[in-house]
């Protein structure tokens, strides 16, 4: 990759002082990855723009579109469009190697329109511009499917020497910075592992890689599965340092909610190992967050692995040993009343929640505490528990939990 950029850079810094005008280079994609000396005229807010984003925003990439930019053979002029800056006429021409679309080069022009034999020499330039970036885009994908096998060894092998051999593998590749501690960034789209389809994996996959851009080199790998996308990420990248890795969770959300509508995106995080034999560990610990997320209501959609409190305990629970069975049967009385008993469970969970306190219930829940006593009689009535005795009201706790986790409380 270091190589491709300082060639695309340096034939877009040669094209744009022979041109005596300011030129970029974007990927298939719109992200920007090489751009001239920022020194001629004309200069518009869309060109500062992308040069300081990189990555183009929807509606100047829907622009681009409607102006036929991905379908075009030859150069064109997309319309002037004050709304997102583009107020400077500027030439876009595909770059194509035999037939495939591999990147745009813009030409920015204002006023005065490229000549006749600039624009044979912006076509020169297009050619040996098509060779590189295929060249590199075919290296590129060699080296994503390397990373594909052997994170996909890495997580999900079942056998742990397996694993270690993965991970020896990615370091002798130079995939991963050695000897830094890491965690696991899961992204599911849909609950009960229910798999994504052509269109969503395709999207999520682009997702992901837009995130790979904002983080160091060899301190991620990314990977997607049938049902789910997934991150390796260094924990002493500093570019993600402190308030920073707060804002990727967030603004990859953010992207997760804009372009998949009508799925319902949840990104869990696993815990922080030291060793990336360990990684398949921080995986299951961020399935298991976004598992309780979909789940437990008020648990939020970025989801730490460390902050799921007695949920993050009967999770690592196996789901065949986490059952009904498991969940007092005087309980499972009361879930069985469905919507009649939904106000008894809650005040039930309320009341253990606050560990016996009567007061703090009864001002959680906005009633008195007359009527908090009543419904704690009531339940006793119905389940047999004794709420005074501290085994009782452990076992019914934990039934509480266990029960949301396996789905049978009543929305």
């Amino acid at each position: 990759m270091v190589t491709m950029v300082s060639e695309l850079q340096r034939l877009a810094d040669a094209l744009g002082h022979s041109l005596k005008r300011n030129v970029s280079v974007d990927d298939p994609t719109m992200h920007q990855i090489a751009f001239s000396s920022h020194v001629y005229e004309p200069i518009d807010l869309l060109r500062q723009r992308s040069i300081l984003r990189k990555d183009l925003p929807p509606e100047v990439v829907a622009w681009l579109r409607a102006a036929g930019a991905f379908n075009a053979q030859g150069p064109l002029r997309p319309p002037l469009n004050e709304a997102i800056g583009a107020t400077e006429q500027r030439l876009c021409l595909p770059i194509r190697h035999h037939g495939l679309l591999v990147g745009f080069l813009w030409v920015m022009e204002g006023t005065d329109a490229v000549s006749d034999d600039e624009l044979a020499t912006v076509l020169s330039a297009v050619d040996s511009l098509a060779v590189v970036m295929r060249r590199e885009q075919l290296a590129g994908e060699v080296r994503r499917a390397q990373v594909r096998e052997l994170a996909t060894e890495l997580i999900f092998a079942a056998d742990a020497s397996a694993r270690r051999a993965a991970a020896e593998k990615v370091l002798e590749a130079e995939l991963f910075v050695p000897n830094e501690p890491l965690f696991v960034l899961v992204v599911s789209l849909h609950a009960d592992r229910r798999a994504m389809s052509d269109e969503e994996r395709g999207t999520l996959d682009g997702l992901l890689d837009r995130v790979s851009r904002r983080l160091s080199d060899r301190r991620q790998l990314a990977l997607s599965r049938r049902d789910h996308g997934i991150l390796v990420l260094s924990g002493r990248d500093p570019l993600i340092g402190g308030r920073a890795r707060d804002l990727l969770y967030q603004d990859l959300l953010a992207d997760l909610v804009r372009d998949l509508p009508g799925t319902s995106p949840l990104v869990g995080i696993g815990d922080v190992v030291d060793d990336l034999a360990d990684a398949n560990r921080s995986h299951r610990d961020a399935e298991r967050a976004v598992r309780v997320a979909r789940l437990v209501d008020g648990v939020g959609s970025i989801v730490r692995a460390d902050q799921l409190g007695v949920y993050g305990v009967l999770a690592r629970i196996p789901a065949e040993d986490l059952d009904a069975s498991t969940v007092p049967p005087g309980l499972l009385d009361l879930l069985g009343l469905g919507a009649k008993g939904k106000q008894l469970i809650d005040t039930l969970e309320a009341y253990l929640d606050n560990a016996g306190d009567g007061p703090a219930t009864a001002e959680q829940l906005f009633v008195h505490r007359t009527t908090l006593y009543y419904r704690l009689q009531r339940i006793e009535e119905l389940t047999g528990a004794r709420l005074s005795n501290g085994e009782d009201r452990l076992a019914f706790h934990l039934g509480l939990k266990i029960a949301t986790l396996l789905g049978l409380r009543a929305p």
